[in-house]
């Protein structure tokens, strides 16, 4: 563990100012301007008219908390400062806790592991949870399960009375925060515990980028989600981890799992298999989805959004467990390959940067996902699971004309004849919508990090059987653009979204206790309101 943590950490040696004594120096100061600078804003904001604040709805309290941040948040780029984070490997004293429950789900089963989240940097293990609400029923691993004790009647489930289960993961760009109940991130879980918007919330202490590289994030995940549909399968029926769900996609060597590759022009399929391989890893989730006794909605904050699609899209290409029923995605970090332009002239700044809090510095915001990457090349910064709304990721998947489509299209602008329009576009010339399995190659399954290509199983589009989504946006924050391209790309593929927009938001409203109380209540009211027709 030291060690590991060591090797993740030495990416703060190319900051300029991680190292003593530069590094107190440097926070120092910026402490001491940015207390200057506040008093500067109050004067300055409360003696001019509205009309020259960064946006005129916005009160004296939320522009100085802003640009406050914003400042703040300089100093994790250029000293490697983290904040709000705990060691995920250590076990937290449940008498310190007032509203949640910690205990340990057990790392995800041999038999469940393929596809992406099998790498020999990460490894597989136990993870974390803070469970809401703290007297929620406990039960850290399918052993301790009692069938008996928690079996929901079929006309219960029928009648809709039928538990609906969260996993939450934090945001923090992968190297700030916790799941801890006293990390900022929580308070979105406490409220929507606080409004009975679910019977139980798990929020998931996966390894930030200190501790493990990329897919350990994604393993974590993973086994909260395995963990929860073992507990809630309904009994004498065949469990998500039994062989007759996987037993076609038992390991990532076998062979059996297609891929079409939209990028490799010179890819040639060794096998060609009928179109029932998809009908048939269908039907295997399908019929695990009929025998859940719950409800699940993923749920993920800025870089918790983007593990939440890392974790919707392994759950479907390996077809193994049943689809989550929900996907909630508050202001999603979904490009990060944007901090590494194909050239450096053709870097683009994010949008709206005098409104929002986020810095968009880009050697600084490289480093950090170069980082994340570990010992994985570059190429794997354009893989669909780690940035989906890459603008490489659209054009492969439906060709030039979407991917300029979307390219300046805001949440604002998506109206109904806008969707109608991105619905009907035409994909790219080798992406099939319909019809059989474009290729086969052996040794390696459609998610394995062994190639990290552009690719998708079973000949299934981008986001083709996602679940649901709700999208919760700020048209005053940074990642407008690329939260904006993976709505319009959901869309595309026929998902089900409801955008939430945030007018004048900043990045992650719902995280920041001294936002607008009127507009975050709005946002809630949202977001439950599609969870009943969840």
């Amino acid at each position: 563990m030291t060690t590991r943590v060591a090797e993740q950490e030495n990416y703060k040696e190319c900051m300029p100012f991680a190292r003593q004594p530069l590094k107190s120096i440097y926070i120092a100061q910026r402490m001491f301007t940015t207390l200057v600078m506040v008093l500067w804003w109050t004067i300055y904001y409360t003696v001019t008219p509205r009309k020259h604040r960064p946006r005129p709805s916005w009160s004296l309290k939320q522009i100085i908390c802003v640009n406050f941040t914003r400042r703040i948040y300089k100093v994790t780029e250029l000293a490697g400062v983290t904040w709000g984070t705990r060691n995920p490997e250590e076990t937290c004293d449940n008498r310190s806790l007032k509203e949640t429950r910690f205990e340990w789900i057990e790392p995800l089963p041999e038999e469940m592991r393929s596809g992406v989240i099998v790498d020999s940097q990460a490894e597989c293990k136990r993870v974390g949870v803070f469970t809401w609400p703290r007297d929620a029923p406990e039960a850290t691993s399918s052993e301790k399960h009692d069938p008996k004790a928690s079996e929901v009647d079929l006309s219960d489930v029928e009648a809709g009375d039928v538990p609906v289960i969260g996993i939450f993961m934090h945001g923090g760009g992968y190297c700030h925060m916790s799941a801890h109940e006293n990390a900022p991130t929580s308070k979105i879980p406490r409220r929507l515990m606080k409004d009975k918007a679910f019977t139980q919330i798990y929020a998931v202490d996966y390894r930030l980028l200190q501790h493990a590289p990329f897919p350990a994030q994604v393993q974590d995940a993973a086994a909260v989600y395995y963990h929860i549909v073992q507990q809630h399968q309904r009994q004498n029926t065949p469990s998500a981890g039994s062989s007759e769900l996987s037993s076609d996609s038992r390991n990532t060597n076998d062979g059996n799992v297609l891929r079409k590759d939209y990028l490799t022009a010179d890819h040639v399929p060794q096998h060609v298999k009928d179109r029932a391989e998809n009908e048939e890893a269908r039907g295997r989730m399908a019929q695990a989805a009929r025998n859940m006794r719950c409800k699940i909605v993923l749920i993920g904050d800025s870089a918790g959004g983007n593990l939440v699609l890392a974790l919707a899209r392994w759950i479907r290409d390996e077809a193994r467990l049943p689809l989550p029923d929900g996907l909630l995605l508050l202001s999603p970090s979904c490009d990060p390959s944007h901090a590494f332009p194909e050239s450096p002239s053709s870097y683009v700044p994010r949008p709206h940067a005098d409104t929002d809090y986020l810095v968009d510095t880009p050697e600084p915001r490289a480093l950090l996902q170069r980082t994340f990457l570990g010992n994985h090349p570059l190429e794997m910064m354009h893989s669909p699971y780690v940035s989906p709304a890459s603008q490489k990721v659209l054009r492969a998947f439906y060709g030039d004309a979407f991917a300029e489509s979307v390219q300046d299209l805001t949440i604002a602008r998506l109206n109904s004849v806008a969707r109608a329009h991105l619905r009907t576009m035409e994909s790219a010339p080798n992406t099939p919508e319909e019809g059989p399995p474009a290729g086969l190659e052996l040794g390696r399954s459609p998610t394995s990090l062994e190639r990290p290509i552009i690719a998708s199983p079973r000949g299934l589009s981008l986001f083709s059987e996602f679940p649901r989504a709700c999208v919760v946006l700020g048209d005053a924050e940074r990642l407008e653009r690329e939260v904006t391209k993976l709505v319009g790309a959901m869309e595309r593929d026929g998902v089900e979204v409801k955008t939430v927009w945030v007018k004048d938001g900043a990045h992650d409203v719902l995280m920041m206790g001294w936002w607008d109380e009127d507009v975050r209540t709005k946002v809630y009211n949202d977001i439950e309101a599609w969870l009943k027709e969840v």
